[in-house]
Formats: C-alpha cells, structure tokens, sequence
C-alpha cells in the first residue's frame, strides 16, 4: 500500500515535471519567435498646427551708398584706396595724371576763348541789324505818310472833278428845261400868231371886197414877232448831244474818283504792310543764347579742372565711409558715373539674406524675423522683399538694422517661423512613406491572435498629406482614427501584414 501511494506520487511528481517543462518549452519558443519580429515605436496621430521655419544665410551691407565722382575723360593717375577702407574727407582716393590735366586746360581755355569772339561777333551783328531793323522801320512809316498824302490830294481832286461836272450837268439841265418852256411858249404863240393871221387874211379879204366895194377904206397891215439869239438857236438834238457829253464826264469823274480811292487804300495797305515788315522780329535765331550757355558750362567745368590741378589732382570724399566699390584704373579714363562707391555711415545698415521659392511661402513683408550675427541674437522684421531680377524664383529679403547694429560684411542667419491652422491628424514626418507609384502611406499596429496567442501586424494605410515641416505631417482629416497606432520607427524590414512587437525599453 505505501508502495503503491509512493509510485503514484512519483507519477504525479512525473507529470508535473513534463507539464513544467512543456511550459519552458513553450516559453522558450515564444521567446526564440518574438526575439525574431521586428521592434517597432508608435505614436498615436496629434492635433496641432504645423510650425515652418526658414532659415538663410546673409550678409550687412550699406544701408545707402553715396558716389564719388570725378571729372569724365581725365587720366586716372594713381588709385591710393582699397575695398573696404574706411575714409573720410581729408582721405585721398586717387590722382588724376597732373600732365593730361593740364593739357585739358589748355584745350578748354582755347575753347572758351573761341566762344567769347564768336559771341562778341553775334552781339555785335545783332546790334547792327536791331539798327538796320530801326532805320527800316522809320523809312517805311515816312513812306506811308508821303502816300497818304498823296493818295489823299488825288481822291480830293477826283472829288472836284466829279463835283465840277455834276453841277455843269446841272447847270445844262436847268437851261434844257428852260429851253424848252420858251420853246413851248414860242410854239404857242406862232399858233396864236397863225390864227390871228388867217383872221387877218380873212377879214383882209373881206375888207378887199368892201373896198372893191368902198374904195376910200385903209388896208391895215400887222406885224410877225422876230427871234432872239442864244439858247433860242439850239435844237433838240443838240441838247441831247450836250446833256449827253455832260453825263458822261460825270460818270467819267465818278470812276476816276473810284480809282482814286482804289489806288489810296492800295497804297495805303503796302505802306502799312511795309511798316509791320519793319517791325516784326527777325527770324528765330538762338545761337547768340546757345553760345552763352555753352560758354557758361565751359567756364564752370574749367574752374572745376583748375581747381583739381590747385589740388594736385587729388580727388577727395565729401563725408565719412567705407570703400565697397572703386571703378578707377591708373592709366585710364575715368568713365562719366561713379568713379567710387562707398557706403554712408551716418545710415543704419541692412540684412539682406536670400529666399528659395518654397521659403518665400513662410515669410511675408513685416513678419518678425531673428538674426544671429555672431554672438548676437537681434529680433528684427522683414522689412521688404522683392523677386531678384538676377535669379527668378528666389527672393531677396531686406531687414533695417537699429543704429549700433552690426557691423559692414559681417555674415550672419535670419530665421522666421510660420505656424499653420490646426490640424485634426499630425504625425511625425518618419512615419510618413512613398511606395513605387509615389503615394503616401503609414504603417498602423493591429492586434489579432496568432499561434502563440495575440499579436501585433503592421498594416498598410494610404493617406494624403496636406501639409508637412522638417517633422511633421499633417495627413488629410478621416485618414486615421484617434485612436489608431502609427508607427514611427522600426528594426529591420517591414511589410504590410507583417507581424511585430513594441520596442523593449
């Protein structure tokens, strides 16, 4: 009996040692299989804005520049500044060569003397024809009043003429018509005359018979009234004739008088034409004023040269500067522009840093702006931004410096930041991939039951990203759940469905 306790004992004691070592056994598998998955990290997708930086890097430069110039077409001498000198008003910058100077001089000074002959030889030309010009004038106005008096004794006596022979004609007229009331008269006394005499030859005749019959009567005898001389003697036809010759010296002095005045006013108008051509200007000439000017801009440029070689040909700043630019050799010309540019410091510098097209989205005109010059870290604003005409498609930026800030040439960063609109699904910008067609996709943690009991997949997820920073994603709203796993890093290779554990910390 205790023999058979102690072998069923022994037999329990057996199984459990199988069970326990089916159960390392089974521990060591799924230790060997998990030690074999991929390790993953996930993060769970975020809400949040999207902050974009830009960074560039740039240089101080001038604020404003000012121009040195010099007197065009001398010989540049001797250059005694660099790029980058700083100067001031008692500073040479360069000499013009003293020997081409002076041969400028002398050629100007010919120049001038030249242009003061000729002006002396127009002024006096001008005032000889101005005198010309007077006399003309005066000779035209006595011209037109010898021609008004004139024309006007000629007009009057026209007017006589038509005056004279207008009362002639009246005067022949009048005796016409008197004429012919005498005529009228004599006419009705010859009728009168004539019946009286028939009444006279009548009663002669009867008388005769009474004397035949009485021959102691008297025979009475009348007598015919006799004609005066004068305009009794005219006929009609000479009266017409005369009365004729009479209207036809009036209209005779009427068109002379007509031509008289014709001729006055005629001779009146080019009198007077010829007096307004003696007083209107000569044709436009401005040499004399073109000459004078010249003149004047020679002088000026003379003393400016004279004044240069007073200087031993030294040309000078008008203020205090920095070198940036020199456009002067020795040995040539100097070119009409600047012959140096230097920078103005009584200006406050400037920051100007360049911009890529992707940049340019994240910084706008006033934005705030850091700059890191050095050591020093200045808060500042982007005070203009303009495309570069050098390089389309990237952007100058300009930001003014306070005065005391930094220092001509000196190097340095501007950075801003941008923040976006919030988001509803942001994740890091690891977790995001590209397959082989170029679409976007991350990779979730799964949980179902494997051989060993539950596990972890990776699944495939498509998603379009919105928008995106140097670690951030924002992926389109809907794409992933909030609760949802992304992973963000993992060892090995992985595909979709593939089984994989978290991390071991």
């Amino acid at each position: 009996m205790m023999e058979l306790l102690r072998r069923q004992k022994n037999k329990i004691r057996a199984f459990g040692a199988f069970l326990a070592f089916m159960l390392l056994c089974t521990l060591i598998s799924r230790s060997v299989y998990a030690s074999g998955l991929p390790q993953v990290s996930t993060e769970k997708p975020a809400v949040s804005a999207l902050a974009h930086t830009a960074e560039a890097e740039g240089i101080v430069e001038a604020g404003r520049e000012t121009a040195v110039t010099a007197l065009s077409g001398l010989r540049c001498g001797n250059v005694l500044v660099h790029t980058g000198d700083r100067v001031d008003p008692e500073t040479p910058l360069f000499q013009a060569d003293l020997e081409d100077l002076k041969a400028q001089i002398e050629e100007m000074q010919l120049a001038v003397s030249k242009l003061q002959l000729e002006i002396q030889a127009q002024e006096q030309n001008r005032q000889l024809e101005a005198e010309q010009k007077s006399e003309q004038k005066d000779r035209a106005e006595a011209d037109y009043d010898a021609a008004e008096e004139s024309s006007s004794r000629s007009v009057a006596r026209a007017e006589q003429d038509l005056a004279a022979a207008e009362a002639a004609l009246k005067e022949a007229e009048a005796a016409y018509e008197t004429w012919k009331a005498e005529q009228a008269a004599e006419q009705e006394q010859q009728e009168g005359e004539g019946q009286a005499a028939e009444q006279e030859q009548q009663e002669g005749e009867e008388q005769a018979a009474e004397q035949e019959q009485n021959p102691s009567g008297k025979e009475d005898t009348g007598t015919a009234p006799s004609e005066d001389g004068g305009s009794g003697s005219m006929t009609e036809e000479a009266w017409q004739e005369q009365l004729g010759s009479l209207r036809q010296s009036v209209e005779t002095a009427k068109r002379a008088l007509e031509d008289a005045r014709q001729s006055r006013d005629s001779a009146l108008a080019e009198a007077e034409r010829a007096v307004e051509d003696a007083g209107s200007g000569s044709t436009a000439d401005n040499s004399l004023e073109i000459n004078r000017l010249e003149l004047a801009s020679q002088q000026k440029q003379l003393k400016e040269y004279q004044e240069l070689l007073n200087a031993d040909g030294m040309v000078y700043p008008e203020k205090e500067g920095i070198i940036t630019s020199i456009a002067v050799s020795p040995g040539e010309r100097i070119s009409d522009g600047a012959a140096v540019v230097m920078a103005d410091l009584d200006s406050p510098l400037q920051f100007s840093a360049s911009l890529t097209a992707e940049q340019k989205k994240y910084v706008s005109q006033g934005d705030s702006v850091t700059l890191k010059l050095g050591s020093t870290t200045i808060e500042a604003t982007a005070d203009y931004i303009e495309e570069s005409e050098m390089s389309p498609g990237t952007y100058q930026v300009t930001v003014f410096l306070d005065e005391g800030e930094g220092e001509l040439g000196e190097s340095g960063t501007l950075t801003t930041e941008a923040r976006t609109d919030t988001y509803s699904c942001v994740v890091p910008l690891e977790a995001v991939y590209t397959d082989e067609n170029q679409r976007k996709y991350v990779l979730v943690m799964d949980e179902c039951s494997g051989i060993l009991g539950s596990e972890f997949i990776a699944r495939k997820v498509y998603v379009n990203v919105m928008d995106q920073n140097d670690s951030q994603a924002a992926l389109e709203e809907g794409s992933l759940s909030g609760d949802e796993e992304v992973i963000t890093d993992y060892t090995g290779e992985i595909e979709d469905g593939d089984v994989v554990r978290y991390k071991e910390e």
